[in-house]
């Protein structure tokens, strides 16, 4: 006797990120890593431009960060339910480890290049912020451009709403004038 095995088509976005939970985690550190790490050897002596560097990196790991927390209580939910193959759960818990040691590095170069300033414990937090203060920027340019488009098809319905009246009464002086002409020869032909 056969038995037959149907598996669940995905459905959505969640299924798809659920997939690759179940299937493994895919995870790499940003470029940024590496740009910084050229920056300092080309110009060691530079703090401000090193910091700069350093500083995008930070920038560059937040989504990472966020990706690892906002991931750890479903992965932890799946690994405890034996949903979650063990070479998955490995690879996460490098992933997370990858980036923890990439915040841990990035705190000792923050000391490093401005020693005593307390950049170690303000550089992410710093990071954050600067990365709100982009998002906000990119929602309110978006909601001004949405702003400008929407005046933009109301003149256009103006517009085309004053050109329909013009019609319209267009329309009628040529039916009033028809008319005109009309009644004008009606009388013209009961005098004669």
């Amino acid at each position: 006797m056969a038995a037959r095995v149907l598996m669940p088509q995905k459905t959505d976005e969640v299924d798809e990120s659920l997939q690759a939970m179940i299937n493994g985690f895919d995870f790499a550190l940003p470029e940024e890593v590496e740009q910084y790490r050229k920056g300092k050897e080309e110009h060691p002596e530079d703090a401000d431009k090193c910091f700069q560097l350093l500083f995008r990196r930070a920038v560059a790991d937040i989504p990472l960060i966020r990706k690892i927390q906002s991931e750890s209580s479903g992965i932890q939910r799946l690994k405890k339910n034996d949903i979650l193959k063990d070479g998955s759960f490995l690879s996460y818990k490098m992933a997370e480890e990858m980036i923890n040691d990439e915040i841990n590095e990035v705190r000792r170069e923050a000391e490093e290049i401005k020693p005593g300033e307390g950049w170690p414990d303000k550089i992410f937090p710093q990071a954050v912020q600067f990365m709100n203060q982009i998002a906000e920027q990119q929602m309110a340019a978006q909601r001004k451009a949405a702003e400008a488009q929407m005046k933009a098809m109301q003149a256009a319905r103006a517009k085309a709403m004053a050109q329909a009246e013009a019609a319209e009464a267009a329309v009628k002086n040529i039916e009033a004038q028809v008319a005109a002409k009309e009644s004008e020869e009606e009388t013209l032909r009961k005098r004669k």
